[in-house]
């Protein structure tokens, strides 16, 4: 009896020796199943890789002044020290992935694609990709306008997408490479001429700006000649003689009309903007000028009217001098007024 109880302990001791190790053999074969989750790069990878960014800028077409909006087409080149680049391409991350355009319109109408193979710069490994898209501007002011300087910029910021099962993957810090990049000529868009250009680091990546400066005569055609033509025909009309009434008090609403229909053409090509422009100051001025001779070619014809009707009319030739000499200081006010806004004017490129 006493052979049979120390035999059942001895096998109870065996099953639970042998649970013991498959708990052990458990555990090891768990934690080995969790370090074969996400591997780290290939090599040795830093925890900041700076990438160098080049961009040539070959089009600048489509500019909508209503939207600030303006397609670009160019190339980028993204490179990195060959010792991170090379086993990133060896584990299929395109440096592409890790960068994006930040004021890019309508990306998925948008070309971004690879234009050439890894190319060795030195010490360091570079890719070019084709781009072709529509951005949108922000800092474009209109205070001047149409005078105005035109900022355009493209933005590129690091935005890593590595794959998940890349552990730790580094910070990606951009930083510009003048040297590669450059303007095409052809970049000049209608009404406009590039000035400038320039390649930085801005907040969270780099930024291309071109500046452009309005071709003078095409502003000048297109926006202020009409206005002045009418204006002109507006500071003429006091000169036909007071007793032209009937004619003197037509030509005004005319002006008033054209200037109204002038003004909606030109606002209809821009957004809606919380300040006034240097069109609009001009409008504003010629419509206080309009109407100022409005009123006075009403009390004139009322002052002639009232001498006739009095038997006074010795009296005209007297009040047809006064008013002429009123109307001259007005003329001569209106055009230092003018004259004022375009010291204005300049002041506001």
């Amino acid at each position: 009896m006493r052979g049979f109880a120390r035999r059942r302990l001895a096998t109870l001791a065996c099953l639970g020796l042998l649970l013991v190790l498959a708990l052990l053999a458990g555990r090891g074969s768990a934690a080995a199943t969790g370090a074969g989750g996400p591997a780290p790069l290939p090599g040795v990878t830093p925890r900041e890789v700076t990438i160098r960014v080049a961009m040539a800028v070959d089009n600048v077409y489509r500019f909508s002044s209503r939207e600030k909006t303006f397609s670009v087409e160019g190339t980028l080149r993204l490179s990195a020290p060959a010792a991170v680049l090379g086993p990133w391409l060896a584990a299929g991350v395109d440096p592409i992935t890790l960068v994006r355009f930040q004021n890019l319109v309508e990306p998925w109408d948008s070309l971004l694609e690879a234009s050439s193979g890894p190319l060795r710069l030195g010490a360091d490994l570079g890719r070019d990709y084709r781009f072709n898209g529509n951005f949108y501007s922000d800092e474009i002011d209109y205070r001047g306008y149409p005078f105005g300087t035109l900022p355009l910029q493209i933005r590129l910021v690091a935005d890593p997408s590595f794959p998940a099962t890349v552990a730790e993957p580094p910070r990606i810090r951009l930083e510009p490479d003048r040297a590669g990049s450059g303007v095409s000529r052809r970049s000049n868009m209608n009404g406009y001429r590039l000035r400038s250009w320039r390649l930085f680091p801005s907040q969270g990546g780099v930024e291309m700006e071109l500046l452009y400066d309005p071709i003078g005569w095409a502003a000048l055609v297109k926006w202020l000649l009409p206005l002045t033509i009418t204006m002109v025909v507006m500071l003429l009309t006091p000169n036909l003689r007071a007793g032209f009434s009937s004619e003197r008090l037509a030509i005004p609403p005319v002006i008033l009309l054209t200037l109204v229909f002038m003004q909606q053409a030109y606002r209809d090509s821009l957004p809606s903007l919380p300040y006034l422009t240097v069109l609009d100051g001009l409008y504003a001025f010629s419509y206080l000028v309009t109407l100022v001779f409005f009123c006075e070619f009403i009390w004139c014809a009322n002052r002639l009217d009232r001498l006739t009707s009095e038997g006074a009319g010795p009296l005209h030739p007297r009040l047809e001098r006064r008013i002429e000499r009123l109307e001259l200081g007005l003329q001569l006010a209106s055009l230092a007024g003018y004259g004022m806004l375009l010291l204005w004017a300049l002041g506001q490129r």
